[in-house]
C-alpha cells in the first residue's frame, strides 16, 4: 500500500505542476476583464478543460510509473487499478464541484451562493465523493481474495448507511441556507408579486421537505439493499439513478435556474415585452425541468420494481404512464422554449403597442407606415404560433399512445371538402399573400381601395382593417380588393384651388403664392416636411363668377394636411394685405327694361325670373353642401381640415 501510495502522490504532482501555471495564466486574464457572462462561460469551459488535462497526465504518469516499478501480483493489481479508478473519478468530481461552487471566486459563480456557503458545500461534497469513491475499494478487494458473497453484501449495511446518515445530517443542518439558496430571486416570483404562492403553503413546503426527503431517502436506500441481498443488482442499479437523481436536485435545479437567468439577459433576446415575460419563461422551463427529474426518478424506481417481472401489472402500466408523461413533458417544454426564443426575436423588431395606439389617435393619416419587416412579422408570428400548436397537438396525442395517423386522413377529407366550400376564403388567402410579396401596403400606411380610405390598422390572413379618420373601423377581404391607392410612400403633392375675381392680377396672386412658399420653405416647424416648396400654377380654368387659380406643394406623407392649412391660411392672410379678395359664388338675374304688369308676376307676387334665380341659387347651396358633407365623411380628401 506504501508503494500504491507513493505512486499516486507522484501522479498527482505531475499533475499540479501542469496546470498550476496555466491556472494562475488564466486567473490574471479574468481579473483584467469586466465580469460579464461571455466571460464566465470562456472562464469554466477554459478552467475545466486545464483540469481534464491534469488528470490526463495523472493517470498516464500513475500508469507508467506502474509499469516499471509495481512487481506482477494479482491482488495488488486488482487493488492498484480499482484505486487508480477511484481516484481518476475522485479528481473528476472536485472538478465539478470547484466549477459549480467557485468557493474563491464569488464573480464568477454559476449559481446565487453567499461565499460561505458556497466553501462549506464545495468542502462537504468533496469529503462525501471521497468516502463514496475511496470507500467502496475494500469491499472490491475482499471480494477479489474471495471473501464470502453473504458477507461481503452484509458490509454493504454499514457502509450505506452511514453514508445515508452522513447525507442527512448535512441536509438537516444546512436546511436553512437550501432554503435561502431557493428562495433567492434568480427570477423565480418574489413573494410581492401576484403570481406568488399563498405564504402559508411556501412555509409549509419549507417546513416539511426536509421530512420528506429523509423519509424518500431511507426508502431508496432499502429498496437498493433488499434488491443487492436478492441478486438483483441490475434493479439496484435503477435504485441507485434515483438515488443520485434525489441527491444532486437542490444542486442541479439552481444551476439550471441560474442558467435560465443568464440566459435571459442575452442583448440579441431583449425587447418591450420580452422582460416582463422572464419570469414567466424560467418558470415555465424551471417546472418543466423538475417535472423530467421527478419524472425520471420514479420512472428508474418502477424499473427497479417491475423490471423483467411481467406478473406486477400494475408497475408495468406505472412505467408506460410515467413514459409517456416524461415525452409529453419534453415535448411542451421544447415546444415553449422555441415559441418564446421565435417570438423574442419577432418583437425585438416590433414598436411597442401603445405607441402604435397613440400615434393612430393623435396622427391625420397619410404618414410613414410600419417597415416591411414590421409588417409582415406578426403574420409570420401568427403562422408558427399555428403551427407549434399543431405539432404540440399532434405529438402529444402520439406520445399518450393514440393514434394520429386515422386523424389526419380525417382531417385531409375534412380539409378537401373545406377547399370546394370555401373558395371566397381562399382567394382571399391569395390575394392576400400577393398583395404583401409586392408590398401594396404596410401597417400604419394611409391607403384608398374600393372606395374607402383610412389607415391600416390591422393585417390578417384573410383581410385588413382600415382605421377611418372619424374612427370608424372597416374590414375589407383581400379577394375583394382590385386597386390599391398608397398615401403614404415617398412623397405626396396637394393641390390647392383658390377661387378669384376676374379682375384680379394673376402675376401679383404668383408672387405672394411663391412669397409664401419661400416663408414657410424657411419655417423651423414646416419647412423640414417639404420636399418641393409652395407653388403657384397659374389660372386652371375659369368658372361662371371666378378665377380658378391653382397652387401644389410636395412633402413627406402624413404633413400635407397641417401644411395645407397653413399654406391657405397665410395666402389667404397675404391676399388680403394685397386687397385682393375671393370671389362668392353668386348668381345674376337680368330683367326686362320695361315695367313689370300684373299679368308678369305670380299668384304671390313675384316676378317669375326671380323665382327662377332663387331655385338657381338653392340647387347651387344644396350642391356645396351635399361636396362638403362628403368632405366630412372623408370621401373627398380623406382627412381634410375637419380633423
Amino acid at each position: 500500500m506504501e508503494y500504491l501510495d507513493s505512486y499516486y502522490f507522484i501522479g498527482l504532482v505531475f499533475e499540479f505542476i501542469t496546470t498550476q501555471k496555466l491556472l494562475k495564466r488564466l486567473y490574471r486574464f479574468v481579473e483584467t476583464q469586466e465580469k460579464s457572462l461571455n466571460l464566465k462561460i470562456r472562464f469554466i469551459i477554459a478552467r475545466v478543460i486545464i483540469q481534464l488535462i491534469g488528470i490526463a497526465v495523472l493517470g498516464i504518469t500513475i500508469y507508467v510509473s506502474s509499469l516499471f516499478l509495481l512487481q506482477p501480483n494479482l491482488y495488488l493489481d486488482v487493488l492498484f487499478n480499482e484505486g487508480l479508478f477511484a481516484l481518476i473519478k475522485f479528481r473528476i468530481w472536485m472538478i465539478m464541484l470547484r466549477n459549480i461552487f467557485s468557493p474563491y471566486r464569488d464573480e464568477l459563480r454559476p449559481i446565487p451562493m453567499d461565499n460561505r456557503s458556497a466553501r462549506q458545500l464545495y468542502l462537504w461534497f468533496t469529503l462525501f465523493f471521497a468516502i463514496i469513491e475511496f470507500g467502496s475499494l475494500p469491499v472490491i478487494y475482499l471480494t477479489t481474495v474471495g471473501m464470502d458473497e453473504l458477507m461481503v453484501k452484509g458490509i454493504f449495511i454499514p457502509y450505506t448507511l452511514g453514508l445515508n446518515i452522513i447525507i442527512l445530517s448535512q441536509i438537516w443542518s444546512q436546511r436553512h441556507k437550501i432554503n435561502r439558496m431557493f428562495n433567492a430571486q434568480t427570477g423565480e416570483n418574489s413573494p410581492s408579486e401576484p403570481n406568488h404562492p399563498p405564504y402559508f403553503i411556501k412555509e409549509l413546503v419549507a417546513n416539511s421537505w426536509p421530512f420528506v426527503f429523509t423519509a424518500w431517502l431511507l426508502f431508496l436506500w432499502a429498496l437498493w439493499l433488499f434488491k443487492t441481498f436478492m441478486g438483483h443488482w441490475q434493479h439496484a442499479e435503477f435504485v441507485t439513478i434515483s438515488w443520485w437523481i434525489t441527491l444532486a436536485f437542490p444542486v442541479v435545479d439552481r444551476i439550471f435556474n441560474g442558467l435560465l437567468c443568464n440566459f435571459v439577459k442575452i442583448e440579441s433576446l431583449q425587447s418591450p415585452t420580452f422582460e416582463p415575460r422572464a419570469r414567466r419563461f424560467i418558470k415555465v422551463l424551471q417546472t418543466g425541468f423538475r417535472i423530467l427529474l421527478f419524472g425520471v426518478a420514479i420512472f428508474m424506481l418502477t424499473r427497479a420494481i417491475g423490471a423483467n417481472t411481467e406478473s406486477l401489472m400494475e408497475a408495468s402500466w406505472l412505467q408506460g404512464m410515467l413514459e409517456k408523461g416524461i415525452n409529453f413533458t419534453i415535448i411542451v417544454t421544447i415546444t415553449y422554449l422555441v415559441w418564446e426564443l421565435f417570438n423574442a426575436l419577432i418583437e425585438k423588431k416590433l414598436p411597442t403597442e401603445e405607441f402604435d395606439v397613440i400615434a393612430s389617435l393623435e396622427g391625420d393619416g397619410g404618414g410613414e407606415g410600419a417597415t416591411r419587416a414590421e409588417t409582415l412579422l406578426p403574420l409570420i408570428r401568427s403562422c408558427v404560433t399555428a403551427v407549434l400548436v399543431i405539432f404540440v397537438v399532434l405529438s402529444s396525442l402520439h406520445s399518450l399512445g393514440i393514434a394520429i395517423t386515422p386523424l389526419l386522413a380525417g382531417a385531409g377529407v375534412v380539409g378537401i371538402a373545406i377547399g370546394f366550400g370555401a373558395q371566397k376564403l381562399v382567394q382571399d388567402i391569395l390575394g392576400g399573400l400577393f398583395f404583401l410579396i409586392d408590398d401594396a401596403f404596410r401597417r400604419g400606411e394611409y391607403i384608398e381601395l374600393e372606395g374607402l380610405r383610412g389607415t391600416v390598422e390591422k393585417i390578417s390572413l384573410r383581410s385588413m382593417q382600415l382605421r377611418h379618420h372619424l374612427g370608424a373601423v372597416q374590414t375589407v377581404p383581400y379577394g375583394e380588393i382590385k386597386t390599391v391607392s398608397n398615401l403614404s410612400r415617398d412623397w405626396i403633392t396637394m393641390k390647392l384651388e383658390l377661387r378669384l375675381s376676374y379682375d384680379t392680377d394673376i402675376e401679383a396672386v404668383r408672387k405672394i403664392i411663391k412669397k409664401v412658399g419661400k416663408d414657410m420653405l424657411a419655417h423651423e416647424e414646416y419647412g423640414r416636411n417639404f420636399i418641393l416648396p409652395l407653388k403657384s400654377q397659374g389660372v386652371m380654368r375659369v368658372e361662371e363668377s371666378a378665377l380658378i387659380i391653382r397652387m401644389k406643394f410636395t412633402s413627406k406623407p402624413g404633413e400635407q394636411w397641417v401644411i395645407r392649412r397653413e399654406a391657405y391660411r397665410r395666402v389667404r392672410d397675404a391676399l388680403s394685405e394685397a386687397n385682393i379678395h375671393f370671389a362668392h359664388r353668386e348668381v345674376r338675374v337680368l330683367l326686362p327694361e320695361n315695367k313689370e304688369t300684373s299679368a308678369d308676376r305670380t299668384e304671390n307676387g313675384t316676378h317669375p325670373l326671380l323665382a327662377g334665380a332663387g331655385g338657381a341659387a338653392t340647387a347651387l347651396l344644396a350642391s356645396e353642401l351635399a361636396k362638403q358633407d362628403k368632405i366630412d365623411e372623408g370621401g373627398d380628401d380623406g382627412g381634410g381640415d375637419d380633423r
